[in-house]
């Protein structure tokens, strides 16, 4: 008898175990949140203000030219730019994680020449200005900057208010 309500007590305080305490569900919502709060904030279109490729800035002008913008609906992100005199777009899916320093940015989608394209990144997100920096390939960024031995681009984008 005594083995039996042994086990009997060892099997609930394992499933108890195996699903959470509401201190971690607590948690888990938490970290539900702050992504949705994230995401509502990134919603609409900006204008990219700032780039950087491989350590180097882009002049104002050249960032102007560009004219790159960005469009947030749900997870789906448009981003429109003019290179010489082809406008690029690309557009797909992204997903947020708020929850790790720095935050992450994943997206996967379509190029400009239609070709497949997964970035990799980290964001830092206010209501009116957005910082990201992206790879194709390699390991996720840690820093928003690009060293001139480094793949990839750094952004900074202000919310198009008109």
């Amino acid at each position: 008898m005594m083995k039996a309500n042994f086990f009997k007590y060892l099997t609930i305080l394992v499933m108890l175990i195996l699903a959470g305490s509401p201190a971690n569900s607590q948690d888990k919502s938490k970290e539900i949140q702050k992504v949705q709060d994230d995401m509502k904030v990134l919603q609409g279109d900006w204008f990219c203000i700032m780039e950087e490729t491989g350590g180097q800035s882009l002049t104002k002008d050249k960032v102007k030219e560009m004219n790159k913008r960005m469009n947030v609906d749900k997870s789906f992100m448009i981003m429109k730019r003019v290179k010489g005199d082809k406008l690029g777009v690309y557009e797909g899916k992204f997903e947020l994680d708020s929850t790790t320093k720095p935050k992450k940015f994943d997206f996967t989608g379509k190029g400009p020449s239609g070709a497949n394209v997964e970035w990799k990144g980290i964001y830092e997100l206010t209501e009116n200005e957005f910082e990201i920096t992206l790879v194709e390939k390699g390991l996720r960024p840690k820093e928003f900057k690009t060293g001139k031995d480094e793949k990839g681009t750094y952004m900074q984008f202000k919310r198009d208010k008109d």
